[in-house]
This record gives C-alpha cells, structure tokens and sequence, in this order.
C-alpha cells in the first residue's frame, strides 16, 4: 500500500480523474487547497496498491496490517489538518486585536498557558476596552484583572486552625509542611508538626530533625485514631503531613471535615493528573492547591489553565530545596508567572520581586 497525490484543477477534475482510474471506492487520505491559484491549486492523496510507503511492510502480504496502516496515516493526516485550520482560524479571530494584546497572547501561549483559554482572556479584555488596549499599559492592567477575575488565591497565613496536606508520595507534602512551619514560626504563629503514615516512617526522622532545630513541636503516629485527639490537644496551628497512600487519604478527608486542606502537587505535573486529583476532592470546598518544585520547569503557565479549570484557590508556591523556598502568592507574583515565565529555573534560591 503506498500514498500517490493528484495534482489538478480543483477537485471536482480530480475526484473525476482518480474514480475513472482507481474505482469509486478508493480510499481519498487527503485534499490540500496548495493556495496557488496561478497554478493547479488543489493536492488529492488517496491510498493505492503498491510497494509501502506508509511504514508497515508486511513481506506476509498481511492486509490487516496494510489496512491499519492506512487508517494510522489518514488520522494523522486529519490531525496535521486540524491543527492547521485551527492555527489559522486563531489568527484570523486575533488579526484585529491591538498589538500589546497580541504580543500578551503570545507571552501566555508560549509560557504554557493553553492556547484557547488564554485566547478567550485577551479576547474577554478585548471585549470590555476595544482600542483602548493601544495603550500597552492598560493592556496589561485589564488582562490581570481578567485573570484575576478566573484564578482564586487564598491567604492562609490569617488562619488559626489546623491543615491537612494531601497529595501522591512524592510531591513535596514533607518539605512544604516544614517550609510553612518556619514561615508561620517567623511570624510569631505557635505551629506544631502531625505526621501520620500508618506503614512506615520514612518522614519521621527528616521532621523530627527539623522540628528540634527550630524548636517546633513535633508528633508522629501510626494510628489514625490519634489524630483527632493530637489536633484538639493543644491550641497551635497543626500541620498535618499525611502519607502518600491515595485509599488511606480518602479516609481522613472524612474525618477531618471541618480541617483546612491542601492539595500539595509538583509544577511538573500532568494536566490530567492535577485535574483528577482536584476533581476527585471536589465535594470539599476547604481544599486550595499548593504547587511545588516550581524550580525544576521550564514554563509555568499551564498552572494558570489548571487553576482555573479545577476552580481551587492557589494558597502556596515553593521554588526551591532551601526552607526559605516559598511564596504565599498574590495576583502581582500570579501574573508574573504567567507571562514572564520561570524565574526560578536553575537559579537557586532566589525570589521573584
């Protein structure tokens, strides 16, 4: 099986000219207008008999292999098309926008952020201040305040009672319960520590370390029983760091239903897997979103769609290995990740001003 293009007219002429010579059924992969109108400008490409040339020899003749291969490469010619009509729609759609929106739409496009949200912002600013957005500083003005209109940001720091930290093993849930442990301790907040993993303890010694360093009270159990009981003892703000294990969360999320929760998730995460962890929570309106290792990636938009999206406030960034790695965010920090990308990218600790 092999792909050969007719090159003709239009494409009446060539469905005329390949029916008379391949039959009716032949199989059309492809119609491209070559945009030659000077010249024949329309491209048919139909699949034929013949040696292959779509990547799946078969010397057995095997015709289900030929037939899949067919099938796999006019799916990836409808997808290219796709893409390439929506490409051109888009700038069709923003061909008229000012160009300090354009150049906004550009940055959040590049920077991650998926590509029909952040069209939908600009076009949303574009709405409200037409060529008003001329003027690239109200430009940037109206579409922080569309963000901010989407994004949801919660302060924690007013708060007095106890947070729970969820997420998978691995996500930093350890290091940001220290890290905000030290930050509330700076603050004058009495803060304790409640690590909880009902199989091993590989936290234990890391916080127990931390907390006798800082002189931070820390309580560890393999129980979950005790964990009411360890929250109502004493009147500090607990941070409770719980283990990794999705079933054993699940659980505690029915107990602790008046507890404040954070899901604690990489930057790096998939799109798919912050929205499942986030939806499979979401009858529980006290749960906000951390991301951490915000370091370790390369662009950080696309924690704009996936806020967004999930419809939970941002309560805490981290940025880094150090304690002092962490940022209680605001529309102004936001923004300037969204358009202006990785501060923190293989620079150390540092903070964004």
């Amino acid at each position: 099986m092999k792909v050969k293009t007719y090159v003709c007219e239009d494409v009446k002429e060539g469905m005329e000219l390949i029916k008379a010579e391949y039959g009716a059924d032949t199989m059309i992969l492809d119609i491209r207008n070559t945009g030659h109108p000077s010249r024949k400008s329309c491209e048919i490409s139909i699949a034929v008999e013949g040696d292959d040339e779509l990547g799946a020899t078969d010397s057995g003749g095997n015709s289900r292999k030929r037939s899949e291969a067919v099938w796999s490469y006019a799916l990836r010619l409808v997808h290219e098309r796709m893409t390439a009509i929506e490409s051109d729609l888009m700038k069709e759609r923003t061909r008229e926008y000012p160009l300090p929106l354009r150049i906004l739409l550009d940055r959040l496009i590049k920077n991650g952020f998926e590509r029909h949200l952040a069209t939908s912002i600009i076009s949303e600013v574009y709405s409200d201040i037409g060529g008003t957005a001329e003027d690239s500083t109200k430009a940037n003005l109206f579409v922080k305040k569309a963000i901010e209109r989407q994004v949801r940001v919660r302060d924690i720091v007013g708060g007095d009672g106890p947070m729970v930290l969820l997420g998978p093993s691995g996500a930093g849930k350890t290091q940001t319960a220290k890290k905000l442990a030290k930050k509330f301790s700076a603050q004058g907040k009495a803060v304790s520590i409640l690590a909880y993993d009902a199989f091993q303890r590989r936290s234990h010694d890391d916080l127990m370390s931390f907390a006798e360093k800082n002189s931070i009270p820390f309580s560890f159990t393999t129980n979950e029983e005790d964990i009411g009981f360890i929250i109502e003892k004493d009147r500090t703000r607990k941070i409770i760091d719980l283990t990794g294990d999705d079933a054993v969360q699940k659980r505690m999320l029915d107990k602790l239903r008046n507890v404040e929760k954070i899901i604690v998730l990489p930057a790096g995460a998939r799109d798919e897997k912050i929205q499942g962890y986030c939806d499979d929570r979401k009858q529980d309106q006290m749960t906000g979103i951390a991301f951490t290792k915000l370091d370790e990636e390369e662009t950080l938009g696309h924690l704009g769609h996936n806020l967004i999206y999930s419809g939970r406030p941002l309560c805490v960034l981290t940025t880094g290995i150090h304690i002092e790695d962490i940022l209680l965010p605001d529309y102004e920090l936001l923004y300037k990740i969204f358009l202006e990308g990785n501060t923190w990218k293989n620079e150390g600790r540092r903070t964004l001003q």
